[in-house]
């Protein structure tokens, strides 16, 4: 025996395939965290912000470029709530300040003087703090600072 289905039940099979297919495309979101870096007062040029999750914690690893000290952890990330690993990396910017001279070998003193001034020339290394940071929801008030250690001179 044939059976026909009425236009009605097609109709309802339909909308309940868009209503499942919007709720799985729309899914749950992370939270979002927003705000500024500084060191030592100072906002951080250009680098990059990491929140690695605890053991046991049920979130991804979320990261974000910084730039000029600004920082913005989309709710795309899928970062949830629970205690992280704050991982800020400082970006030295790689262009050179004065094109390098390549010498042939031979003249010693010449080498040694364009060594130590490409030496002084070199963009700093880069610096990185860590820290521990709790996510309880939202928040794009975040005020990140970081001092940098002092390293007192030691006397010969």
């Amino acid at each position: 025996m044939l059976r026909t289905t009425s236009v009605p039940d097609c109709l309802r099979a339909v909308l309940l395939l868009s209503a499942l297919s919007t709720f799985v495309a729309c899914g749950p979101s992370g939270i979002s965290l927003s705000g500024t870096a500084t060191i030592d007062g100072s906002p951080i040029e250009k680098g990059k912000i990491s929140l690695v999750p605890k053991a046991n914690v049920d979130s991804p690893t979320a990261m974000a470029p910084i730039i000029d000290g600004k920082f913005t952890i989309p709710p795309e990330s899928q970062l949830r709530e629970g205690s992280f690993d704050l991982r800020v990396s400082v970006t030295a910017d790689r262009t050179p300040k004065a094109q390098l001279t390549f010498l042939k070998g031979g003249n010693k003193a010449a080498v040694g003087t364009a060594i130590n001034q490409a030496l002084k020339d070199a963009p700093p290394s880069e610096e990185s703090f860590t820290s521990e940071f709790e996510v309880s929801g939202s928040d794009d008030e975040i005020q990140l600072e970081f001092k940098r250690e002092t390293v007192s001179p030691k006397r010969r």
